[in-house]
């Protein structure tokens, strides 16, 4: 199954495999299955079992072997850039023709000079990706970044803003958020509407070390964490994602113990309990 209904939610449950890059589709729906999620996001991208120059010949075979064991996939993470998808859209159809209904797109590039006129060219380029993806039957969305161009969901609005939401979503990061571009939950929910359609699923945590509190950052470090360790209020997020009737995709990133595939499922299977505990709370 890949939706589950929880009051004023519909949620897919999914998985971004970068840490898991060398599964094939078999192997990467027994995981999912394993952890208790729905689905994942197939990745595709330069290093990965479908990358963007094998993507007409290795995409559908990789969706079949994960439908044979039972999980069907309809996302996609890929960094294909705006440049990119407008100058040859043909990735684009492959992707809808092959089952793929979503997909992540690479961000826009950190600007430290010209910053207006930077999110102007990205809104311009953005109005064509939205036609494109509007002439292929399938959703770009674009994720908040931390050193990137759009870091907050305030720049997520204006980038977007007037297009299409059927064709143009945004997915909000705490973990990434937390580095850079954080901005209240309800607020930005609230902001984004009916453009929300991806939370990624990760946290950090924070340590000073002391021998460099001299020093000008005063020696504070941030890292990757599973959810119940970390930073973010997961409270306050669902809150705000059950008042505005989210209707989306939680995509789970483990980005932790990158050398340790046992423990790094373990604490991905503890992560996906914890946060379905948290949704099937009263609000």
């Amino acid at each position: 199954m890949i939706t589950g209904t929880t009051r004023t939610m519909n949620i897919a449950w999914s998985l971004f495999p970068k840490s898991y890059r060398n599964l094939s589709g078999g192997q990467l729906a027994n995981l999912v299955q394993e952890v208790d999620l729905d689905t994942a996001n197939v990745i595709i991208r330069k290093g990965f079992v479908v990358d963007e120059e094998n993507i007409s010949t290795h995409l559908v075979p990789y969706l079949k072997e994960a439908k044979a064991e039972g999980i069907k996939i309809v996302r996609a993470s890929t960094m294909f850039n705006a440049e990119q998808i407008c100058a040859d859209p043909s990735p684009l159809a492959i992707m809808a023709q092959a089952g793929i209904q979503e997909f992540r797109m690479a961000w826009f590039p950190k600007e430290d000079s010209d910053v207006t006129g930077a999110i102007q060219r990205a809104k311009a380029d953005m109005d064509r990706v939205a036609e494109a993806c509007k002439k292929h039957r399938i959703r770009a969305i674009y994720q908040v970044h931390h050193n990137t161009l759009i870091t907050s969901p305030t720049a997520a609005f204006y980038l977007v803003r007037g297009l299409p939401s059927a064709y143009i979503g945004i997915e909000l990061d705490p973990g990434n958020q937390s580095f850079q571009g954080f901005e209240p939950w309800h607020y930005s929910a609230g902001l984004l509407g009916e453009y929300l359609s991806w939370v990624a699923i990760k946290d950090t945590t924070t340590w000073q070390e002391r021998a460099r509190i001299s020093e000008p950052d005063k020696g504070w470090r941030r890292s990757f964490c599973p959810i119940s360790e970390g930073v973010t209020n997961w409270h306050r997020l669902l809150d705000a994602l059950r008042e505005h009737q989210f209707d989306g995709t939680f995509v789970f990133m483990p980005f932790y113990d990158e050398d340790n595939d046992v423990l790094r499922t373990k604490k991905l299977k503890e992560e996906v309990a914890y946060l379905k505990l948290i949704v099937s709370e009263p609000a």
